[in-house]
């Protein structure tokens, strides 16, 4: 995809959704669509301009306006660090997709790690007239047995801010650039500590509506993933396109690739398809 469009401003416009979360809009000159970006767990939606092989940049440039909802807990948005609710950030992104879907452009979504479950579960919830979905080391827990599953829904209803006692991927675990790894571990803004069992139980019931609905979902797909990813299992991912009812889906196993990998070894490999196929949809 040619870069003929100015660079993006550094400051975004902001708005609140009526939940409470906050979003990004990084805006460019004749605009060919947007991509609705949804982070991951523990970062947040700037760290794209610096980080991720400066992806919202990259977007701008070839003429696509980026909207980044900011988790709540997460970057600007209100609550506490860390603390998420699965269930509500569906509700919070489908409200975005319904905002993004009044401008009249084409809509991508696009979601890394927790945002690529987050973004899943919004198009199953609610099927759109979106152009398609790009979903980046997803993750997509799977059912646990009953017994397990309950005993977390039950701690997240006794205890929902405790930290679930299962240690944290280390960064450099996540990717391999070796400043971006020094930038993230200075970062003030990213949360750092472990997931709360209200993360966990409402992660494991939206991927279980989620799993159970994949023959409804017929966007184009893209999904791109590491083999060598230990903070969301690629097998998901195949399993996930398994399922899927779309006629146009891909899957991209990245060699040895790890789970940020926008900020991996192969990051400009992966940023390339992504532009390629973003063109190739908007030019079908």
């Amino acid at each position: 995809m040619a870069s003929t469009f100015p660079p993006p401003s550094q400051s975004p416009e902001r708005f609140t959704l009526y939940g409470g979360a906050v979003v990004h809009k990084w805006l460019c000159d004749s605009p060919q669509a947007i991509l609705i970006l949804q982070h991951g767990f523990g970062e947040y939606t700037e760290r794209y301009v610096s980080s991720h092989s400066q992806f919202i940049q990259k977007l701008n440039a070839n003429g696509i306006n980026v909207w980044g909802m900011d988790l709540w807990g997460h970057g600007d948005s209100p609550g506490s660090r860390g603390k998420i609710n699965v269930r509500k950030a569906v509700i919070d992104h489908i409200q975005l997709r319904h905002d993004a879907n009044e401008e009249k452009l084409p809509i991508f979504l696009f979601g890394l790690s927790l945002g690529g479950l987050i973004t899943a579960s919004s198009v199953v919830s609610e099927p759109g007239p979106e152009k398609g979905v790009i979903l980046l080391s997803p993750a997509l827990p799977e059912p646990l047995p009953m017994l397990g599953q309950g005993a977390i829904g039950l701690f997240a209803r006794l205890m929902p801010g405790a930290e679930v006692p299962k240690a944290r991927t280390p960064i450099e675990k996540l990717f391999r650039d070796t400043e971006q790894i020094r930038l993230a571990e200075a970062d003030q803004v990213m949360f750092k500590g472990k997931m709360s069992f209200l993360l966990a139980a409402t992660a494991l019931d939206v991927g279980t509506e989620l799993w159970n609905k994949l023959e409804d979902w017929r966007v184009p797909t893209l999904v791109v993933h590491g083999t060598s990813d230990v903070s969301a299992p690629f097998q998901a991912s195949q399993r996930f396109m398994d399922g899927i009812s779309s006629s146009d889906n891909t899957i991209h196993l990245v060699e040895d690739g790890y789970h940020e990998l926008l900020n991996d070894a192969k990051a400009d490999e992966v940023l390339q398809l992504i532009l390629k196929w973003l063109e190739d949809i908007l030019l079908s």
